[in-house]
C-alpha cells in the first residue's frame, strides 16, 4: 500500500495524541513506542515529498537525513530537529511494539537512561519523548508545504 504524504503527516498528528492520552493513563511503555511512531510518520511525510519510493525502514536517523525536511525549515529548526532526533535515538526502537514494559526498563536501565531521575524513570523517558516529539512535530506541521 502506497502512502501519501499528507496521510503521514495526519497519521503523525493522530499518533502524538495517542502518545499524550497513553502516558496519562500511565501506559508509559506504549506511550514511549507511540511518541518514536509519531516522529516516524513525520520524518516519512517529508521523505514521500522528495520520494515516494524509499527504504529508510525505521531508522529515525536515516529517515531524518534523507527526507526533504532540510528543505522547508530553517537551519536552526533543522539542528533542533537533528539534535532531538539523536536524542531519542537510543531511547526509541521500532521493536518495542513487542516490548512488555519489564523488557523497556531492562533496555533503559542498560543505557543508563535511569541515571539521575527520580522516581520511575520509565515514566521519565516517556516524557522526554513525548516533548521531543512535539517539537519535531511542531517544526514539521507549521513548515508543511501547502
Amino acid at each position: 500500500m502506497r502512502i501519501a504524504a499528507e496521510d503521514y503527516l495526519e497519521a503523525a498528528r493522530d499518533r502524538i495524541i495517542d502518545a499524550h492520552g497513553l502516558y496519562k493513563l500511565g501506559r508509559y511503555s506504549f506511550s514511549l513506542y507511540t511518541a518514536g511512531l509519531a516522529i516516524e510518520s513525520m520524518l516519512r511525510a517529508y521523505r514521500v515529498l522528495k520520494d515516494p519510493e524509499f527504504d529508510e525502514r525505521h531508522d529515525l536517523q536515516l529517515l531524518l537525513a534523507e527526507s526533504a525536511i532540510e528543505d522547508f525549515v530553517t537551519s536552526v529548526e533543522y539542528a533542533e530537529i537533528a539534535a532531538l532526533v539523536s536524542k531519542m535515538f537510543k531511547r526509541w526502537k521500532n521493536d518495542f511494539r513487542f516490548a512488555s514494559e519489564g523488557r523497556l526498563m531492562r533496555h533503559l536501565k542498560k543505557l543508563r537512561f535511569d541515571r539521575g531521575v527520580r522516581g520511575s524513570f520509565i515514566k521519565e523517558n516517556c516524557r522526554v519523548l513525548i516533548e521531543a516529539a512535539d517539537k519535531i512535530l511542531r517544526i514539521g506541521v507549521v513548515r508543511w508545504p501547502r
